[in-house]
């Protein structure tokens, strides 16, 4: 590699004309003597005069969007000499550099990785300019441009307040924090929140916390953390494996909730509030002491899957089966004995298992079943119709 032409913008950053081993000339910017990127777009004309306000025009990213739009991408482009770009990107990088590295002077695409490199390097103004323009773009972004900054760890730019107060709204944050709080007792709260949000245990969508899956902690819970109920925007919440016996009446509050798992704790009963939140689509609370339903369940019409296995229920309330979303059902491990015909009313099962029950008798209709494709009615004692449950075992799967 020849270098035709070097030009230096301060101590950390220069660029270099230089000869490929194919005979042509390239810009390339190096930082602290190092290569970094080629130079590959030169903005040289903005079409002022088809322009009718420069007011909405807050960057260069914007100039050079309209300016294809008004004058086509390929009359847009102008030829010129490797050594005439060469001096252009080098006046570019240097306005940047006396204007304090303001993004909107350079495309975004080169600017925020340039600051990230000269901050990286230890430039001061760099690492000032790259956190303000860091959190500005994770402010203003789309989820895939969030998803970027958080992978391409970034936010070690940031102290940790900083970041929990950019990924995190006011509200979700102090809930979150309060968690910590109540469960790890011992602990330093926001070391607590950095670690869920790293290892994916709470979920975010624009700032706000939409699941907190603890299923993979052994966290011996006796209650049910009350800040969780804080967080009014989750739609997934799992609390598998504690020992809380009771869910409290306020989890209404959680009126986006989609999928609660509370699976295999101490739960003697489903309180009526459960029953209001409306969007809920999956429950499972499999492995629990609960002996008795909600006489409202039935309000629950947007649930299309609910585990009830290994409990101690003995029957079903009528409204139950007004569940016509539900699809998938597990009553496998309870203590009922007997299933009315209006079972048959929940149309849109097709995954169902009542084994290990009391059961002596199955009603006729559930062979027509419509959409059941899967049916375990094994260990019951029937004692009734048994020509019926042989002709059922033909049809579905057990």
């Amino acid at each position: 590699m020849t270098t035709y032409k070097e030009f230096h913008v301060n101590q950390f950053l220069s660029l270099r004309l230089e000869r490929e081993r194919s005979g042509n000339k390239r810009t390339m910017i190096y930082v602290e003597g190092e290569p970094f990127i080629q130079c590959k777009h030169l903005l040289l004309d903005i079409p002022v005069a088809k322009m009718n306000t420069f007011e909405e025009i807050d960057s260069i990213d914007e100039a050079a969007e309209m300016g294809v739009k008004l004058m086509g991408r390929s009359r847009y482009e102008t030829e010129i000499s490797p050594e005439v770009e060469f001096w252009g990107h080098c006046s570019n990088l240097q306005v940047w550099y006396e204007h304090g590295y303001d993004t909107r002077i350079l495309h975004s695409n080169l600017a925020f990785a340039l600051l990230g490199k000269l901050a990286e390097v230890g430039d001061p103004l760099a690492k000032k300019m790259f956190k303000s323009e860091l959190i500005a773009r994770y402010e203003r972004g789309t989820d895939r441009t969030r998803e970027f900054i958080e992978r391409s760890g970034a936010f070690k730019y940031l102290s940790l307040e900083e970041m929990l107060n950019l990924l995190l709204n006011t509200e979700d944050l102090v809930a979150l924090t309060e968690l910590a709080e109540e469960v790890w007792t011992e602990s330093e709260p926001n070391d607590i929140v950095q670690a869920l949000i790293t290892q994916e245990t709470v979920r975010l969508e624009n700032r706000k916390i939409v699941e907190l899956d603890f299923s993979g902690f052994d966290l011996e819970l006796e209650e049910f953390p009350k800040s969780v109920l804080k967080l009014k925007n989750l739609k997934m919440l799992a609390l598998t494996g504690n020992y809380f016996k009771v869910i409290p009446e306020n989890i209404s509050d959680l009126g986006l909730l989609k999928e609660l798992w509370l699976d295999n704790n101490e739960i003697s009963h489903l309180p009526d509030s459960i029953c209001e939140t409306m969007v809920l689509e999956k429950m499972e609370v499999n492995g629990n002491k609960i002996n008795i339903l909600p006489e409202n369940i039935g309000n629950l019409t947007s649930l299309k899957v609910l585990g009830l296995a290994r409990n101690e229920i003995t029957e079903l309330p009528e409204s139950f089966y007004n569940l016509k979303s539900l699809e998938t059902l597990s009553l496998a491990d309870n203590r009922l004995e007997s299933l009315p015909k209006s079972f048959c009313n929940l149309t849109s099962l097709n995954w169902l298992d009542i084994s290990n029950n009391n059961l002596t008798k199955l009603p006729k209709c559930f062979i027509n079943l419509p959409s059941l494709e899967y049916l375990d009615v094994s260990k019951n004692p029937f004692t009734e119709n048994t020509n019926l449950i042989e002709e059922i075992k033909k049809r579905k799967l057990n």
